[in-house]
């Protein structure tokens, strides 16, 4: 599998198909994408769509004793216990996301070249295993059920599909996958700080220190990863050995 762009016989430019793009334009003038240039019959059944549906899912009500305790505190301390079981159900979501991108990526190295190195892609899968027990312990913990798929953990699955079918794709290249990776670490990082804070404003004491411990992980794979893209994208014209030459020289792999 090649690693780098090259020109070839693309029929995706609108140049090439002068009737189509207008009718493209045309469609768009009738069903605008805004609202306050939408015909008023489009408008009003999105409208209507918007208003009449339902939510993307519930949080579980708690189903043992501890659950029932630990969301009666947090509610007396004047905090939201549906907002935690619904973020830490979404960091559930995401770790196994993120688990299954790395075993991926894995993969695709040991097929393709330019390749990385195989023993820090799977350390960072391991990162995000044991991330995913972490916080499955914390919503044990709290009497919640992991199993649960939370509004935010469905939310998190479907945007996670798409990075999960450019990495399974035999088709993309290794800096194509590197950078649906990174897509990935920016929100794990963004996520596990605002987790941090959620866990500390419910004095979670027992999970702040490690939940934060999680978070410098984590910024150490978006790190890594940032630098293997730009690696991989200056040196797309060279050889898998030139490039692991110039990664032993500046420490990336």
């Amino acid at each position: 599998m090649k690693d780098s762009a090259e020109l070839g016989l693309n029929k995706t430019p609108t140049q090439l198909h002068p009737a189509m793009t207008q009718s493209m334009v045309e469609g768009c003038e009738e069903f605008p994408p805004h609202a306050e240039a939408m015909a008023i019959d489009a408008f009003d059944m999105r409208k209507s769509y918007i208003k009449d549906s339902e939510q993307l899912g519930s949080v579980p009500i708690p189903s043992t004793l501890r659950g029932v305790v630990k969301t009666g505190v947090q509610a007396m301390q004047g905090n939201s216990p549906t907002v935690l079981i619904d973020k830490l159900g979404q960091r559930l979501a995401f770790e196994r996301s993120g688990v299954r991108l790395y075993d991926a990526l894995i993969t695709k190295c040991q097929a393709a070249e330019p390749s990385l190195d195989i023993g820090v892609l799977e350390q960072f899968r391991n990162d995000e295993a044991e991330h995913f027990a972490l916080v499955r312990d914390c919503i044990i913990a709290m009497g919640g059920d992991p199993t649960a798929q939370t509004p935010c953990a469905d939310s998190s699955g479907v945007a996670a599909m798409g990075l999960i079918q450019v990495l399974n794709d035999p088709r993309s290249s290794i800096p194509q996958c590197v950078e649906a990776i990174l897509i990935a670490e920016l929100a794990d990082v963004a996520s596990w700080d605002l987790l941090v804070q959620i866990v500390r404003e419910a004095n979670l004491n027992g999970y702040i220190e490690k939940f934060q411990q999680a978070k410098l992980t984590e910024d150490h794979h978006m790190d890594t990863i940032k630098k293997w893209l730009e690696l991989l994208t200056l040196n797309n014209d060279s050889s898998a050995g030139n490039l692991e030459d110039a990664a032993s020289e500046e420490g990336y792999f």
